[in-house]
Order: structure tokens, then C-alpha cells, then sequence
């Protein structure tokens, strides 16, 4: 992923990024990328980036137009140019709670509970609905009775526009128009996400949780180009603590089922062409530090993305054990999943299904 700043919540904990970034990469004479130096330290390898939820200042664009459910607390609009609040039409959809504290507090499940039980990819039943070009926009949102929440996140420097449209845990990127920031930073990052992430919080899910205490933490996620195949990627983004609050915060994994041309992951190659027992493909191996902070990145080779992957993420940790990596954490705060979108444009990119199920 990318560089982005904190929230003004992180920063004073000193946690470093929201989400696991990307080096800037460097271009080598052919024009391809190349990772920046290793030694040159967190602050060369990960500056600090810009609040992918809101933090980073509204005024930067307008506050947008929302229409359908939307649930949740977004970026405050009195702060946009307009001044202006999105408008929007209550659907008949039912989402989660909206009275559910989205600011990411100390409360939160410990211990692995089961949830509804989320179905294979393809026969989610969702809830919750809506439109909206508002790069902040944030909605609760249902699948198969479970809760999740999405995030717009345009939050990049180099942010232009963004249409996003929902419905439960699908999601369609209409339009986006932007350019990586001067430090590599994607312009936007559309989410959804089971936990809790960056700023805000989903209903309950059955995370945070002890990673000692799950028995199993099934997901699956299906996704569509839809001819899109410029600078993107399509990702999850896992984040782990030492407790069941964003105070804890220890470091990432992540997934990458896609890596676009010209961009890479945080860290260096540790392992090329690798497998992980109980999940298809073939997968190479990133780590590094984000902030201050561990990641572990299982990467899909360039040009040979996956459009479905189901798996149990207990496989991932356990593989990074047995490959004598330390895996930064003793909870599971968040399971996320969204695109990377460093440069547009980008016509109808689609999220078509996503689960999380926790036992």
C-alpha cells in the first residue's frame, strides 16, 4: 500500500500509518520500478500519511453528495468548501446500528464469537445501500446479517474526484480521477472492512479477537477489473494489536491479490514464488516496516492477479511461523479489503462479494 498520515488519534500514540503503504519506488533506466534503499529508515523508506478516513483536511475537496443508507459518521461536511451536508434519501435497506461508536474506543470483543454465518462468495444477502462522490463518505453496511463497514477514502494529495456506489459489502468505484501524491501516496483507497480500522469501527463482527482464541477466520473476497488495468491494486489489509483496541496497534499483513505495474509493497523481497498450505497460488514474500511498525506482505506476482480468493487467515500466520517471521501481534483487529488507487482514471473497478467469518 501506500504513504499516508495519521489520524490526529494515531499520532498521538505515535502508531504511525492507518493502513500499510508502499515504498516510493525508484525508476530504473528501463523505466520500471525499483525498491527504495533499505537503509534508509523509516522515514525514507514510509513518510507520514495522510488520514485515509478524514483526518486529512475536508477542505482539500467538496463534501459531495450522498444518496441511500448511510448510517455512520463522515468526515464533518461543515468543513468543505461548499459548506454544504450531503444530502440523502433513507432506503428501505436496513443497515447496522447506526448508534454503533464508529471513533474506534476501548470497547470490543475478546474472545473469537461466532457470527452469522456469511455463505460462499456469490450468496451473500446484503443490506444497506448507496451512492455518493464525497471522498469521506462512510456507511454501516449488513451481509447475510453480519456487520461491516465501508469507507470512500479519497484521501490521497493527489485526489481529484471519486463516485462510489454500495450495497452491503459490494462496492462499485463509478469514476475516480487522481494521481499519486509526491511521496508515492495513492489518491484514494476505497474499503470495507470487518473490526476496527483506522478511525472507525463496524457493529460487531466477532473482531478484535485473540488470535489464541480463534478457532478459524474464514473470508472471501471476488472482485472485477472490468477493464481497468492501470495503477491499483486489490488488497487485504490486516491489521493486529496487542489488545482489542486501536490503542494497541502492533503492525500489518496483508494479502495482495493484485499488484499494479509501477508500484510494490512495503519492505523488501524475503521470498519469491513461495506457497502457504491451505490457500491456492503462488505467492511472493515482502517485509519491512510502515512507520515504525511490521508488515508481512504475501504478494501475487505482476500480471498474475486472482479475482477470488477464499482462505483462513490462521493459514497466513501460521505460514509466517514456520517461515521464522514474527508476526507483529497477539489480537486481530481488522480484516479489510479495498484498491489501492495511486493513478486514474478508473471506470467502474468493482468489489463484487466480501465475508468475514470468525469461530
Amino acid at each position: 500500500m501506500s504513504n499516508t498520515s495519521l489520524s490526529a488519534f494515531v499520532l498521538l500514540l505515535g502508531l504511525g500509518s492507518l493502513s500499510a503503504c508502499s515504498e516510493p519506488p525508484s525508476s530504473n533506466a528501463d523505466g520500471s520500478a525499483s525498491k527504495a534503499d533499505d537503509d534508509q529508515g523509516d522515514e525514507g523508506m514510509d513518510t507520514e500519511r495522510a488520514e485515509e478516513s478524514g483526518d486529512a483536511d475536508p477542505s482539500a475537496g467538496d463534501s459531495g453528495t450522498t444518496t441511500g443508507t448511510t448510517t455512520s459518521d463522515s468526515a464533518d461536511p461543515s468543513t468543505s468548501d461548499s459548506g454544504d451536508p450531503p444530502t440523502g434519501t433513507t432506503s428501505d435497506a436496513t443497515t447496522a446500528d447506526p448508534t454503533a461508536d464508529n471513533s474506534a474506543d476501548d470497547s470490543g470483543s475478546d474472545e473469537g464469537g461466532d457470527t452469522t454465518p456469511p455463505g460462499g462468495l456469490g450468496d451473500g444477502i446484503m443490506e444497506g445501500s448507496g451512492s455518493s462522490d464525497d471522498r469521506w463518505e462512510k456507511a454501516d453496511v449488513v451481509r447475510n446479517g453480519a456487520n461491516y463497514f465501508l469507507m470512500a477514502n479519497g484521501w490521497g494529495p493527489g485526489f481529484v474526484s471519486q463516485t462510489i456506489s454500495w450495497n452491503g459489502t459490494s462496492f462499485t468505484i463509478e469514476q475516480m480521477e487522481g494521481s499519486q501524491g509526491p511521496r508515492y501516496e495513492p489518491a484514494s483507497y476505497p474499503t470495507v472492512f470487518c473490526g476496527v480500522y483506522s478511525d472507525s469501527r463496524s457493529g460487531e463482527c466477532g473482531l478484535p479477537a485473540p488470535i489464541d482464541s480463534i478457532q478459524s477466520l474464514r473470508t472471501g473476497w471476488r472482485w472485477a477489473p472490468n477493464g481497468n488495468d492501470g495503477e491499483y491494486n486489490a488488497a487485504y489489509d490486516i491489521w493486529l494489536g496487542n489488545g482489542s483496541d486501536l490503542a494497541s496497534f502492533s503492525g500489518f499483513l496483508m494479502v495482495w491479490l493484485r499488484e499494479p505495474p509501477g508500484q510494490q509493497p512495503a519492505g523488501s523481497p524475503t521470498e519469491m514464488g513461495v506457497t502457504v498450505e491451505g490457500v491456492p497460488g503462488v505467492w511472493d514474500i515482502w517485509t519491512g516496516m510502515v512507520n515504525r511498525s511490521p508488515i508481512i506482505n504475501w504478494v501475487r506476482a505482476e500480471g498474475d492477479d486472482s479475482l477470488e480468493l477464499e482462505f483462513d487467515v490462521l493459514d497466513f500466520i501460521r505460514d509466517a511461523q514456520q517461515r521464522g517471521l514474527t508476526v507483529p501481534g497477539t489480537h486481530i483487529l481488522s480484516v479489510a479489503v479495498g484498491f489501492e488507487i495511486w493513478n486514474g482514471p478508473i471506470t467502474n473497478l468493482e468489489s463484487t462479494d466480501f465475508y468475514v467469518e470468525v469461530q
